[in-house]
């Protein structure tokens, strides 16, 4: 057993890092026809040899992502020329070795605190259980300021034991939230008086009923100046502010300041989010889930490689205004992407300045999102 311990280790070089996603879990991987070493990055599977780049070896991460998002073995062919089975294996093999996104976002962060969280359930086909309907249950748990996943579960079907498993889980991780928001599911109510006796557990009607007032108020306010101090004071009330080391938004003269002076980019950026509301919240990312997963032939094996890398991609890819969903939840203007997700690579912060477009768009984005919420 030592001896074996030994070989493993002597066959890491710990003074290479890899040259596509930097990490240094490397090892000796043959020689050349030319009798150079080649090395191996167990992360993102890539392969090179010492003065150059290996052409053979493909960008698996980026192949990866591509599946991801939507792209077919087939489509991959044209990227990584072979048969769409050799193509299955790879990436199976890839998102195999991917870090858990849970894991990855408390890395992330040291903290979590919450204002509102939404727990919501879906099914989906897969061919691994023993269930006649040949489906499974993925419940998650998902942030409503940011729409980032904090935490998921899969069972066979949806029952107390899921939830309880996934709310456990977010407890000894730390989690603090004061409201929890759900359908009103008998199972998830007395998963959340166990786990969270102190929180308040509110209907999604709540929401509904919160979305028509805002609606109302914002076609027909004439002083937009009221909406804009309301989502400062929103957003100041949250306790999940964690700009210590980087700002602190709202609270500083400054960015009021942005805010109040970018009124026609606020209204006109919560007109979009009221008027696609079923694709701005949660409601997108069951969507997503539900279409893409229809074609995940993958799926009938283990589940949760591909639906852990899946949320992961989710979370990390840019939205249409510029920042990732998990930029957003750390309110941070941070630099994401899959590929250093594989490598246990963290959120690199941007260093926008202040008055900069990029941070305007970032700071009204969190205070349009910070009205939006049916908690005050």
């Amino acid at each position: 057993m030592t001896l074996q311990l030994s070989t493993a280790c002597s066959m890491l070089q710990t003074d290479l890092v890899c040259p596509f996603c930097h990490s240094s879990k490397v090892v000796k991987h043959g020689k050349t026809s030319a009798n150079k070493l080649r090395y191996r990055c167990t992360c993102c599977k890539r392969t090179w040899v010492k003065n150059g780049v290996d052409r053979q070896s493909p960008d698996f991460g980026g192949l990866a992502g591509a599946y991801l998002s939507g792209s077919s073995y087939r489509d991959l062919r044209s990227v990584y020329r072979s048969s769409p089975i050799r193509i299955n294996q790879k990436i199976r093999e890839y998102l195999s070795g991917c870090s858990s996104w849970e894991e990855y976002l408390d890395a992330s962060t040291p903290k979590h605190d919450s204002r509102l969280i939404h727990l919501v359930g879906k099914k989906f086909k897969a061919n691994v259980c023993e269930s006649r309907e040949h489906s499974m249950y993925l419940a998650l748990a998902i942030d409503a300021l940011s729409t980032a996943v904090l935490g998921f579960e899969i069972g066979e079907s949806e029952s107390e034991n899921v939830w309880m498993a996934l709310l456990d889980r977010m407890n000894c991780r730390g989690f603090v939230c004061p409201t929890f928001m759900s359908y009103g599911f008998k199972v998830i109510e007395d998963a959340l008086k166990v786990v969270f006796p102190y929180s308040e557990t509110l209907h999604n009607f709540t929401r509904t009923c919160y979305d028509k007032h805002l609606k109302d108020e914002v076609f027909h306010s004439v002083d937009t100046k009221k909406l804009i101090r309301e989502a400062i004071n929103a957003h100041m009330n949250d306790h999940s502010c964690r700009f210590e080391d980087y700002l602190v938004i709202f609270k500083d003269k400054r960015m009021k300041q942005i805010v109040l002076d970018s009124r026609d980019c606020f209204v006109k950026r919560l007109q979009e989010r009221i008027s696609q509301q079923p694709v701005t919240r949660f409601e997108g990312l069951l969507g997503a889930f539900e279409t893409r997963f229809e074609k995940f032939h993958m799926i009938k094996y283990d589940p949760y490689p591909i639906i852990n890398a899946w949320i992961a991609w989710w979370m990390l890819e840019p939205l249409p205004i510029g920042f990732s969903r998990l930029s957003l939840y750390l309110q941070c203007p941070c630099e994401t992407h899959f590929k250093n997700f594989n490598c246990g690579t963290l959120p690199k912060p941007l260093g926008l300045s202040i008055d900069s477009p990029e941070m305007r768009t970032f700071v009204v984005e969190l205070a349009v999102r910070s009205l939006q919420l049916p908690v005050k």
